[in-house]
């Protein structure tokens, strides 16, 4: 299977992609429930490799959207982790995206919380977070000023 995604000089590795939306469409034309969900949990986090000359990046992003929401999972009020869900910018080198998603997930289910108990434990565990650096992440100044303005709204 070849696709009809734009050759760019920084994209995501072509035959990596090609299986993982070949999978997908078998799922896709399935009605077997467990195969669907096996596909929506590999285009959840499909750790894509990003090489010289490959897809992409952001026509591949909509198509794996596309297919999330074909499969059922994408909804208003459960979007696909690490898409168009989040505020940040995915950089070359920037903070681990499930690490920042995680922490951040933390501090908002706590800020909805009326106890103040969680509210201080999730601006703790927000003061000492030390997020690792990886190649593909969010931008690191946009997620260190998120955490600020969180430790300032739980305190």
């Amino acid at each position: 299977m070849t696709s009809d995604f734009t050759v760019a000089l920084r994209g995501y590795d072509r035959d990596q992609v090609d299986r993982l939306l070949a999978q997908t469409d078998v799922a896709l034309a399935s009605s077997d429930e467990a195969l669907r969900a096996s596909a929506r949990n590999l285009l959840q986090s499909p750790d894509l490799v990003v090489v010289l000359r490959g897809y992409a990046r952001d026509q591949v992003d909509a198509a794996i959207r596309d297919r999330l929401g074909r499969l059922g999972l994408a909804t208003p009020d459960n979007p696909p982790r690490g898409y168009a869900s989040s505020p940040f910018v995915v950089v070359l080198r920037g903070y681990d995206m499930a690490q920042v998603d995680d922490a951040l997930g933390r501090v908002e289910a706590a800020t909805r919380s009326d106890d103040v108990f969680a509210r201080a434990a999730a601006r703790d565990a927000l003061r000492v977070a030390d997020f690792r650096v990886r190649i593909r992440g969010y931008d690191r100044a946009q997620v260190d000023r998120a955490v600020r303005e969180a430790v300032n709204r739980l305190s």
